[in-house]
């Protein structure tokens, strides 16, 4: 996983203990709190006009059924399973 990223970042030669340092902070500011949080995810808009925080909700499992009408969830959970099928999730 971190050759992966360190590569992506292109960093092909790294430092195990720093790149350790560098996937912490990285994960830490992927948290979505951290995320959801950021000034420019509040006040931020595409060129487009649609706003960041757009992107962000909080929710809970199984929330969709407040939201989406029953083959909307039939079809992501068709995806779902097609996507990530042979990854043991």
């Amino acid at each position: 996983m971190v050759m992966k990223l360190a590569q992506f970042l292109g960093h092909l030669f790294f430092d195990a203990k720093e790149t350790s340092v560098v996937v912490d902070g990285i994960l830490i500011l992927c948290i979505f709190k951290n995320l959801s949080n950021l000034e420019v995810t509040k006040t931020g808009k595409l060129a487009l006009g649609v706003e960041y925080r757009a992107y962000f909700r909080h929710s809970e499992v199984g929330d969709a059924k407040n939201h989406l009408i029953p083959s909307m969830i039939e079809k992501l959970d068709q995806v779902t399973e097609e996507k990530l099928q042979g990854y043991g999730l």
